[in-house]
């Protein structure tokens, strides 16, 4: 039997993952990270703003990797 420890991670959590997952799969496929990407503590909680706002991944990586005015 497979043990997998995400099992055990609120809902939120896992949603959260997946949301960061999907984000850096755009932001890779446009061109805006290179390997290796590294998640920081500052990055995490500025993408887990976008993923509370609702907006998508490819929105939140253009939110991330955008000019601010």
């Amino acid at each position: 039997m497979f043990d997998d420890a995400s099992s055990e991670l609120p809902l939120y959590v896992i949603d959260l993952r997946a949301w960061i997952s999907d984000w850096y799969d755009h932001a890779y496929a446009v061109g805006l990270v290179r390997p290796p990407f590294t998640l920081n503590e500052s990055t995490a909680g500025r993408l887990e703003g976008y993923f509370r706002a609702g907006l998508t991944p490819a929105e939140g990586a253009i939110a991330f990797f955008g000019v601010v005015h």
